[in-house]
């Protein structure tokens, strides 16, 4: 292939072989971003579960339970998210930018919720559902833009 691009014409055959390259190489990107984007359905249905164990269910079952749920997605995404190999930048920055959202929420209705609503329903369902929002954005959105 070397000695037809430097005399300035490429084969059919080498242009059929990088097409194809081209071709196993997108789809091989695309399975890594779908995996990335069902992982992180998971952890937001994880961190909903999580979130409303830890509000509404009494130490130290919610503790144990509600992390268990959270850290175990946590882990599952981070691994789904470390093996991909290839990702499109803006794909990434998506990516961080939602988990960076998330903890935000996630930090916001401990710290009220534990320290002022500790039980309150009809504080710890809504945070839930609002604590699963960027990962269910990202899940559904977050390649398509």
């Amino acid at each position: 292939m070397s000695e037809s691009i430097s005399s300035g014409s490429i084969s059919n055959a080498d242009a059929r072989e990088a097409l194809a390259a081209a071709d196993r190489s997108a789809e091989a990107l695309r399975k890594q971003t779908i995996a990335v984007r069902v992982a992180m359905a998971g952890f937001a249905i994880a961190s909903l579960a999580g979130v409303i164990i830890l509000g509404l269910v009494p130490m130290p079952g919610g503790m144990i339970g509600g992390l268990t749920f959270i850290l175990g997605s946590a882990v599952a995404l981070a691994v789904v998210g470390a093996t991909a190999k290839a990702r499109p930048k803006a794909f990434t920055r998506r990516y961080l930018l939602t988990i960076g959202i998330w903890a935000a929420i996630y930090v916001a209705t401990m710290l009220i919720g534990m320290n002022l609503l500790p039980g309150v329903a009809a504080f710890w369902i809504p945070a839930a559902i609002v604590s699963a929002l960027p990962g269910l954005w990202f899940a559904i959105y977050g390649a398509n833009r």
